[in-house]
């Protein structure tokens, strides 16, 4: 044993300056990671809000929204896009006498239709001129779709571009949207200097106009999507907000500090004016493809009383984006959860109180920590850690479920920092008092060393006070039993005995007192004298004994020492075997065939370490023949010249060299030189006893 106290529990060994510099290193740690977190927060969180989108899927998507997929059934059907303006009027008619109170076109229409009559006759010039002027006296198929959607309630995209990207269909002053605005927009709206539109044959036609940008995050991953922007310096409500505002007959969108109103529905809305998605799949039962309406296989009711989206997945389209929930996903299918997001309420949103909360959190986690930390052992502290990790993530996924996002990193790093500089700072400090007592440690030894007579003498008491060796044979006919102690000094702290109990009961015990030299040799004198006396006592219980070993040791303790003791009592009727461990090796088994075992002890600490610990009591079985073999660290933790231990492996190995054929005096002899041959005459490291008691045949 060390003879030093864990050095978690040393903060009582330090010194004030000591004590102050550990606690105002925690709180140093805890500044520091808040400043990392506050730095870093959204990439921190975002992560662990996109692992709840995944595994904490909301519900299945509101019946009133629905997708016409131009899908390739489609193009197979109707042919390559982009489709005449014919086509597109046609499937307008088709979705709305099925019943739809909204339709959103989610493409722009910038240019003329392909077969325009005009461009048809340039394309054919051959065409005699008669024929040409009864081509160009055809109606245009861009005035046929915009009577279409003169008469459908449409929604037609536009989209807000940055001068840089401006492109030849972009418009700098499009007719304004429908949607009137009441209330100061969001400080960061996004602006956008022009817009792509449409035809202005058809911009005039449809009932409402609503912007399809989406720009995705940082990381390329799309998770809000944008309500409103200013576009071309006009305030405009972004596709999915301008839908549902149609298909209710809502005039005015109320604008008011985080939130956007559009009739009764009340949406958060970040700085930006963004709606931060709870993502969900579309069921198939809310997706048509518009080969389907082509080919009217498709009931006449429905879409009643539904916003009905249109939009290009066919292969090759550049509308796909990524969200929490799919690497590749069309756009449209996006905005149909936004709609559905507005029409549900079932929005994620960002809390005025949360920041502050969360920082609240992780203030007071840090200052319970900077209080606690020097007071707990370190089981005590994972323990703490682990929990406040578990409640804090417990509590962020139970917000998520309820829509609030609730950041745990703010609440976690600061403590998390605090504790883990404070627990490293600990152990520095206490190796600065282990080395201090190491020092004391030493110069007792020297100062020892000036009375060695009296050391030897001391050593005389000592040996006199264990039971010889070849006593030890005698002390009951139904074990053999041998024991070697060997101190690393004149005098040590190891101690072992055996005594016969009631109702022919054997009782043994080995223990290791901390340190070495007279200091231990005097607590082990009154360490064994205190074990003999209480558990001699006729009635009196294994873990009782150990128990009042423990009080009795512990009393006027002022040197705080501490004794391993491992107790064991053989019934050498039935073999039962009671074992009591505070703190000490766990014992080996050799059986009868020669195999090696471990007796594997819960036990608890040393004795004089913890007052009132209830030590177990531990039952195995010794059977005929088997013998045990308990010990100190003086075994395990001898060393050779190159520092390496002799360890628990290399006793197995020791006793697995025929120790069932020799003799218990034979088996210990040859574990003692085993350890010596192992040292290669270096100075022992600490004191060395061994004890083996062998189960006769019956």
């Amino acid at each position: 044993m060390t003879g030093l106290r864990s050095r978690s529990d040393a903060l009582s060994d330090l010194d004030a300056g000591a004590r102050l510099r550990v606690r105002m290193g925690g709180l140093a740690a805890a500044l520091a990671a808040g400043l990392l977190v506050w730095l870093a927060g959204y990439s921190i969180r975002q992560p662990l809000f996109d692992l709840f989108q995944r595994v904490m899927p909301a519900e299945a998507a509101s019946p009133r929204v629905h997708v016409v997929l131009i899908d390739a059934p489609s193009l197979a059907v109707v042919g390559g896009w982009p489709w005449s303006r014919y086509a597109l009027a046609r499937l307008t008619e088709e979705i709305s006498h099925r019943g739809a109170v909204a339709i959103g076109f989610d493409f722009l229409f910038p240019e003329p239709d392909r077969q325009t009559p005009e461009l048809f006759v340039e394309l054919y010039p051959e065409l005699a001129p008669a024929v040409a002027d009864q081509v160009r006296a055809l109606p245009s198929m861009d005035a046929v779709f915009a009577r279409v959607i003169g008469r459908s309630p449409v929604v037609l995209a536009r989209a807000g571009v940055a001068g840089a990207s401006f492109d030849a269909g972009a418009s700098k002053a499009p007719l304004p949207p429908e949607a009137q605005f009441a209330g100061p927009a969001p400080r960061r709206v996004p602006t956008y200097p022009e817009v792509v539109s449409n035809l202005p044959i058809l911009d005039g036609a449809p009932l409402g106009h609503g912007l399809v940008n989406g720009p995705p995050d940082a990381d390329g991953v799309t998770r809000r999507v944008p309500l409103l922007a200013r576009a071309a310096g006009v305030l405009t409500p972004g596709f999915a907000l301008e839908l549902v505002r149609v298909a209710e007959g809502v005039e005015r969108i109320e604008l008011k500090p985080g939130e956007v109103r559009v009739g009764e529905r009340r949406l958060p809305v970040d700085g930006a004016g963004r709606l931060a998605l709870r993502f969900r799949d579309l069921p198939g039962a809310s997706m048509t493809s518009a080969a389907d309406l082509f080919r009217n296989g498709v009931p006449e009711d429905a879409f009643k009383d539904k916003i009905v989206l249109i939009g290009l997945t066919a292969a090759g389209t550049s509308d796909v984006v990524t969200t929490p929930l799919a690497v590749e996903t069309y756009g449209v299918l996006v905005q149909a959860q936004a709609v559905d997001a507005i029409l549900r309420g079932d929005v994620l949103r960002r809390a005025g109180w949360a920041p502050a909360a969360e920082w609240g959190v992780g203030l007071a986690l840090a200052m319970g920590a900077v209080l606690m930390i020097p007071r707990l052992r370190l089981r005590a502290i994972a323990a703490l850690a682990l929990g406040a990790v578990a409640l804090a993530l417990g509590v962020s996924a139970l917000a998520f479920q309820h829509g609030l996002l609730l950041d745990p990193a703010p609440a976690l790093a600061p403590g998390g920092g605090t504790a883990a500089m404070m627990i490293a700072l600990l152990f520095m400090e206490g190796g600065r008092v282990q080395a201090r007592l190491r020092e004391a440690v030493e110069q007792q030894r020297l100062e020892s060393a000036k009375v060695a007579g009296e050391l030897a003498a001391a050593s005389a008491i000592q040996s006199g006070m264990l039971i010889p060796r070849e006593e030890l044979m005698h002390v009951t006919a139904g074990v053999e039993i041998d024991a070697v102690l060997q101190p690393a000094l004149t005098v040590g702290g190891d101690l072992y005995d055996a005594f016969m109990l009631d109702g022919g009961r054997l009782c043994f015990l080995v223990g290791d007192v901390t340190g070495k030299g007279v200091p231990a040799s005097l607590f082990m004198a009154l360490a064994k004298a205190l074990s003999h006396s209480i558990l001699a006592r006729p009635g009196v219980s294994l873990q009782s004994a150990i128990a009042g070993i423990n009080s009795e040791l512990s009393r006027d303790n002022g040197q705080a020492m501490a004794v391993s003791l491992l107790v064991g009592v053989l019934d050498l009727v039935d073999g039962r075997l009671d074992l009591c461990c505070a703190g000490h090796e766990d014992p080996f088994v050799v059986d009868a065939a020669g195999a090696v075992r471990e007796l594997k002890l819960d036990g608890g600490p040393a004795l004089c370490v913890v007052d009132d610990f209830p030590y177990p009591v531990e039952t195995h079985r010794l059977e005929p023949g088997e013998t045990l073999i308990a010990f100190t660290d003086g075994v395990t933790e001898a060393q050779d010249p190159l520092g390496e231990l002799f360890g628990r492996v290399g006793l197995m190995r020791a006793l697995a060299n025929r120790a069932a054929e020799l003799s218990v005096p034979q088996v210990i002899d040859s574990v003692v030189a085993a350890t010596r041959a192992f040292e290669a005459g270096g100075q022992p490291s600490d004191d060395l006893t061994i004890m083996a008691l062998r189960r006769r045949p019956i």
